[in-house]
């Protein structure tokens, strides 16, 4: 388990810092469209990429768990 931390928490600060999002400013839960679409896209890497469930993730991003399954809807459709 702590492995995976870890791991999902590398990546998160990778796709943060790509998008130009600070970590306060993600874990805030703001709705300002980069930060969604940055909040969007980790989700996404972490759901699918890693495996890890919707619940973690959110805790992680800083928004209930309804809102990571959206933003995971979200941006499949877009890709």
């Amino acid at each position: 388990m702590w492995a995976r931390d870890q791991k999902s928490s590398k990546k998160t600060k990778l796709l943060r810092k790509e998008g130009g999002i600070d970590e306060e400013e993600l874990r805030s839960g703001g709705k300002r469209r980069k930060v969604s679409q940055v909040r969007a896209k980790i989700s996404f890497q972490l759901s699918h990429g890693m495996g890890i469930p919707f619940a973690e993730i959110a805790r992680h991003v800083g928004v209930c768990t309804s809102a990571v399954v959206k933003a995971v809807e979200s941006f499949s459709a877009e890709r």
